[in-house]
């Protein structure tokens, strides 16, 4: 099978394994590109290899498929990192060569929906796009295919041809689910940093910046002083400030008390209570849940008997360990 290995400066090695491979296998071919194998992290789908360990590796071989991406970090004090910025650059550089390996197909009377203008379009699902305009699209969009009409997400496999601008796609797209973890984070400079230790202090490697992981402040910055403890310096720093909340009433039912904050238990997206029922639909993910409880809408009222207007039970509280990490994840 093909495996893409690509690093923390954003470049990508495409090597091959036996599909009967095992984890020395994987260790002996990785390190012709990455010397001191234990210097790394390996992650695959969003799960760090265990390439030392050769009972947790072979359970972890399922992860693999042709054509999967595996990202490879650098550890270092803190952890390891990744630099975003260099991605979405080789990205958007070698965007308009990929879009001329594309057929465009001819509409006289259909032409783009974007500027109504050229009638040779891509045909994204059941819209159409000109190059013109697909390329600010795209970068609008994430750099992810959606339809612009039934909203349906796009497989870059199914519209793209080059496979290594895919795998770099894949790259970005792992970064992102990685960024979900409280373990994760992107310094000014613009690497993505793995905090091992999940204390406030740390120094980025590569510009030297010493900040509160949680929060991505300057350490010494402003007037009230930063503590290094798990998960936050007690400066309005962010997950904090996510963790916290205040009992307001419930719009539909002014007898019930509700959260006015919440992140979504999903997602990890943060919002606040919208003054009207219980139950919020995620912008980030569309699950509706309930405040209260934190449970899916439809589980909340089948579990609890439930509605838009009565209390389901004593509100949950959320933790800090409630957030993904890159090893729960």
């Amino acid at each position: 099978m093909n495996v893409c290995l690509t690093d923390h400066y954003g470049k990508s090695f495409i090597i091959q394994l036996a599909w009967n491979f095992d984890h020395e296998d994987f260790r002996t071919i990785v390190q012709k590109y990455f010397s001191g194998t234990h210097m790394y992290r390996f992650i695959v789908q969003g799960h760090e290899l265990d390439i030392y360990n050769e009972y947790i590796f072979n359970r972890q071989k399922s992860l693999f498929k042709n054509g999967i991406n595996v990202m490879v970090t650098r550890r270092m004090l803190g952890g390891g990192y990744v630099e975003m910025q260099i991605l979405t650059g080789i990205i958007l550089s070698d965007l308009e060569q990929q879009l001329l390996k594309i057929p465009t197909v001819y509409y006289e009377d259909k032409p783009c929906q974007v500027c109504r203008e050229h009638p040779n379009c891509f045909q994204l699902c059941c819209s159409r796009i000109c190059q013109s305009c697909f390329v600010s699209y795209f970068e609008s969009s994430s750099f992810r295919l959606k339809c612009m009409i039934c909203r349906r997400d796009i497989d870059p496999k199914l519209f793209f041809i080059s496979n290594d601008f895919i795998c770099s796609l894949e790259s970005l797209d792992e970064i992102r689910d990685l960024m979900k973890c409280i373990d994760c984070q992107i310094c000014h400079c613009g690497l993505l940093v793995v905090n091992e230790t999940l204390y406030a202090k740390q120094t980025c490697q590569q510009c030297k910046r010493t900040f509160c992981f949680f929060c991505n402040k300057d350490w010494d910055d402003g007037l009230q002083k930063k503590h290094n403890d798990l998960y936050t310096c007690h400066v309005n720093c962010d997950y904090e400030t996510r963790l916290s909340y205040e009992l307001v009433p419930l719009q539909s039912n002014l007898s019930v008390m509700v959260p006015n904050r919440r992140f979504c238990p999903f997602c990890f997206t943060f919002g606040s209570y919208d003054d009207k029922c219980k139950y919020h639909m995620c912008p980030s993910c569309s699950r509706s849940f309930c405040f209260i409880c934190l449970e899916e809408e439809t589980l909340c009222k089948s579990k609890y008997g439930s509605n838009y207007q009565h209390k389901c039970t004593d509100f949950k509280k959320q933790h800090f360990d409630d957030f993904p990490t890159i090893a729960k994840h």
